[in-house]
């Protein structure tokens, strides 16, 4: 029985690894293109923004939202999750359009900055939206 159970272990950790398939998995911020968004916002109501981003390779895939800040002042960053497998083609003018889902909690008027990406020398650019709150 104790051969029996040391063969299956065995069998199971051999199997479980493999190395024929390695992959890198980063998450990455995405280059937003464009955002249409509501002209104002209604208080305790949920706003529905679309977001257009690049997606630079065929290993990029929309993985979420990362919000810093809180209102009425927040940016968004546009988060991809970057599976390299070794057979990713460049695809730089590829765009995908999600949307972005925000519950309005604070009656006052909204800036919401997305990140669109980086200047030459490195300074972090916007896409600013300035949106009013109607109650």
């Amino acid at each position: 029985m104790k051969q029996f159970i040391l063969s299956l272990s065995l069998l199971f950790v051999i199997s479980s690894c493999s190395v024929d398939d390695p992959s890198i998995i980063t998450i990455q911020n995405a280059s937003v293109t464009n955002v249409v968004a509501p002209e104002s916002l209604s208080f305790e109501q949920t706003a529905i923004f679309e977001v257009t981003f690049i997606k630079p390779t065929t290993c990029h895939t929309f993985e979420g939202f990362d919000i810093v800040g809180e209102a009425p002042e927040l940016t968004i960053r546009t988060e991809t999750r970057f599976e390299e497998n070794f057979n990713c083609e460049d695809t730089p003018t590829n765009t995908e359009t999600v949307q972005f889902e925000y519950f309005v909690e604070s009656p006052e008027d909204h800036v919401f900055k997305f990140l669109s990406g980086a200047s030459d020398n490195g300074q972090l650019q916007f896409i600013t939206l300035n949106i009013p709150v109607t109650e």
